[in-house]
């Protein structure tokens, strides 16, 4: 019996000894064919090869109008990028790579230094050109051998297929700059990255960006990317992080009237046109004239290109929509309201008006030199009478005039959410105590109610005061944004309209300046009745506006330089019975509200509700609208800042006014 267990024992022990040996010659094996025969092989991977992380930029979402048409989209583009740590300098004789890459990539001089300085800093990736062509890309990639640590990436760039027409209001791409890497390196932002810099591509950044992954390469002491089976030798499965594309935005703009806008605004050098839904303040145009390309702002800026947008004296890069000039008349709905809400006018009160107004021993002009006659509220609409409206302003008061231009919106910031807009300014007694030279005079009141002296108001201002009267009172917040999806399609977010204010007045007051309106338009003697449209019925009102006054001499616009000629403006909506569309046109240093901006706004109601569609002719090409046909004004334009009436302007009262 123990023999038996004996013999047992010691074939188990020879089992486990041939196991033992059997595993250990596998091992020295392996080993030797590793150290001997693929040595070679994995000594160059270990040592020639580095693994790199690179961030892979996510898709950027797309911007779209109401109607699904693409104002913002991704192309596909190639950048020129160099690893310090694998750029070398050739030790043959040969060519150096920055000499190569100075004439593959058209580089100056000063480019090539540039690239030096940063290459020796050894501070991360160095950016040599962007949104280079392909014929370069093919340059670039023969030549690989000769350039060490050079990479071409494939990336996307930012396209804008409507151009300068919605420049302002879409936005454009700018790299970041040194001193804003610090404070967004937290949010993931690198060196080389692009950013919003203007209108929703600024707004909502972080809702079109998505965010990136990372991508990891092996590649050789030259910077290039290894074979697939070196790549799994030294990192497995673990390649790839993809990732997270951005969202898309929905505005509520119209391409389509956009356009249309475009076109109407062609005869005149500078200016701004803001159109709105007035039954839930939906913004259906935002335009602001002059304009630029933001393709070429968003990579491709030329020097030249720079210098006259910083040289021209309209200031291409400044968003007109939502910055503050005189309003002029338009600002007279104001005046009215008050007059009525407040029973110092009943709707059939006149006033005489024999062409100007008496006040503090000095004649306040209207821009009628005859007179009005006698006008009651409707019919100084219609007339844009100034003596109407002292007469209300010397009763009711400059705080009681700012009372409902408060109430109107005017002089407080609308809530629009891109760009940085400005408030206005709506003077009160207070506020001249404070700014004025000789504190509150009680004429100001008279320059006030007719939107002149020191009232500014912005386009969106106006456009929301005149949806409020086209829609009975609701002063909305404006709407931009209808709705946002991710890049699947999927709702993610939509924007309801919102009810700002209810402007106070009864539906009777707001019946007679709806009148008025319409009568401007409509009927004869009307400041826009020469220019009504035949096919749909506007109601509105014309305004012009000061900009400066030469002494106590009148001094016809035409006579002026530029820089001094009145601003023109229309507000108006249509149809006049239900209101659909507000429009509001403000041409800067354009003339007269009544022969300038009026015809403009007439085009575009006209346009806009016959069904013209300038998008669907242009479907498929770049949008290359017509060139303004009176460029060279611009050269006689020296400054493109507004400026302060002179001293006398409360004597003189608002000169120019509108004409017929």
């Amino acid at each position: 019996m123990s023999t038996v267990k004996h013999e047992l024992g010691g074939t188990r022990y020879l089992g486990f000894v041939v196991f033992v040996g059997f595993a250990f010659s596998l091992l020295l094996g392996r080993l030797w064919l590793v150290q001997v025969l693929d040595g070679d092989q994995y000594w160059r991977a270990s040592t020639e090869n580095i693994i790199r992380n690179i961030e892979v930029s996510p898709p950027r979402g797309r911007i779209f109008d109401r109607s699904g048409n693409v104002l913002a989209e991704n192309r596909p583009s190639f950048d020129v990028v160099i690893q310090p740590h694998l750029f070398s300098e050739p030790k043959n004789g040969d060519v150096p790579p920055l000499e190569l890459l100075q004439g593959y990539l058209n580089l100056s001089k000063e480019d090539v230094e540039r690239l030096a300085k940063k290459i020796a800093q050894k501070r991360g990736e160095v950016v040599v050109a962007r949104d280079i062509t392909r014929s370069q890309v093919a340059l670039v990639e023969t030549d690989r051998l000769r350039l060490p640590g050079v990479e071409v990436r494939a990336n996307s760039h930012r396209r804008y297929p409507l151009e300068h027409v919605t420049a302002h209001v879409v936005g454009f791409m700018g790299e970041i700059r040194a001193n804003e890497l610090k404070d967004l390196e937290a949010y993931g932002y690198r060196s080389g990255d692009y950013l919003g810099r203007m209108g929703v591509e600024r707004a909502y950044e972080s809702i079109l960006r998505g965010a990136p992954g990372i991508e990891r390469q092996v590649v050789d002491a030259r910077g290039i990317p290894q074979g697939e089976a070196e790549t799994r030798f030294l990192i497995g499965d673990y390649q790839k992080v993809t990732p997270i594309a951005g969202r898309d935005v929905f505005m509520t703009l119209d391409a389509r009237l956009q356009i249309i806008v475009d076109e109407a605004m062609k005869n005149y050098p500078a200016g701004a046109v803001v159109a709105l839904d007035p039954r839930d303040g939906s913004l259906l145009a935002m335009y602001s004239k002059p304009g630029f390309n933001p393709n070429s702002w968003s990579g491709r800026l030329s020097t030249q290109e720079k210098l006259k947008s910083d040289n021209d004296p309209y200031k291409p890069m400044l968003d007109k929509t939502i910055s503050a000039y005189f309003p002029g008349s338009t600002f007279k709905i104001a005046g009215a309201l008050a007059a009525l809400d407040e029973g110092i006018m009943d709707a059939d009160d006149e006033v005489k008006c024999p062409g100007y107004y008496r006040f503090g021993g000095r004649n306040f002009r209207c821009w009628k030199h005859g007179g009005h006659g006698d006008v009651n509220v409707a019919e100084a609409l219609q007339h844009s009478c100034d003596v109407y409206f002292y007469k209300v302003a010397e009763t009711i008061g400059i705080d009681k005039i700012a009372e409902y231009g408060f109430d109107f919106g005017f002089g407080e910031l609308t809530g629009y959410p891109i760009n940085d807009e400005s408030a206005g300014r709506m003077p009160t007694k207070e506020w001249h105590r404070k700014h004025s030279p000789d504190g509150f005079q009680h004429g100001f009141a008279l320059n006030t109610i007719l939107g002149q002296g020191d009232t500014l108001a912005t386009p969106l201002q106006v456009a929301l005061a005149y949806g409020a009267v086209a829609n009975g009172g609701k002063l909305y917040y404006p709407r931009i944004i209808d709705h946002i999806n991710t890049a699947t399609n999927d709702a993610l977010f939509e924007f309801e309209p919102r009810v700002r204010k209810t402007v106070p007045g009864t539906p009777e007051a707001f019946q007679q300046i709806r009148e008025g309106l319409w009568k401007t338009v409509n009927e004869d003697g009307g400041t826009a009745f020469a220019h009504r449209p035949t096919t749909v019925e506007v109601s509105g009102k014309t305004g012009t506006a000061q900009v400066h006054k030469i002494g106590r001499i009148r001094v016809a616009n035409r006579d002026k330089e530029i820089r001094f000629r009145d601003h023109a403006w229309f507000a108006g909506y249509a149809p006049s019975t239900d209101p659909t569309l507000v429009v509001v046109v403000f041409l800067q240093h354009g003339g007269h509200g009544g022969s300038d901006a009026a015809p403009v706004a007439m085009d575009i109601f006209t346009r806009y509700f016959a069904g013209d569609d300038p998008l669907a002719r242009k479907i498929g090409e770049e949008y290359h609208p017509p060139s303004p046909s009176n460029d060279d004004a611009l050269d006689d334009v020296s400054s493109g800042e507004e400026l302060v009436p002179s001293d006398d302007g409360p004597d003189m009262g608002a000169d120019g006014g509108e004409d017929e």
